[in-house]
């Protein structure tokens, strides 16, 4: 039993440095997200509506304007909520 916890304890030590890179990535990429929130404030209607929509916005556009759906409004929300996260780190 002595060696079972010998071997969880060298596996915790191994992915310690790991666990803190991965929480520093995490704290640093907030403290950009907040900053970028900041900036996209004081952008222009057009540049922020470019960095933010856009680019989701023409590719459901083209997936709607191919597929052509009944319900083309539900439709494309479906896409927007489906894909977001695709974008969401381009912001």
């Amino acid at each position: 039993m002595a060696d079972d916890h010998t071997d969880a304890d060298q596996s915790m030590e191994g992915s310690t440095p790991r666990i803190v890179e991965n929480e520093k990535a995490h704290h640093e990429k907030m403290a950009k997200q907040k900053l970028d929130l900041q900036t996209l404030q004081t952008l222009p209607t057009r540049a922020y509506l470019d960095q933010t929509v856009v680019p989701i916005l023409l590719q459901g556009l083209s997936v709607l304007a191919k597929e052509r759906p009944p319900q083309p409004i539900e439709f494309l929300a479906a896409f927007l909520l489906k894909n977001k996260s695709q974008f969401e780190d381009r912001n």
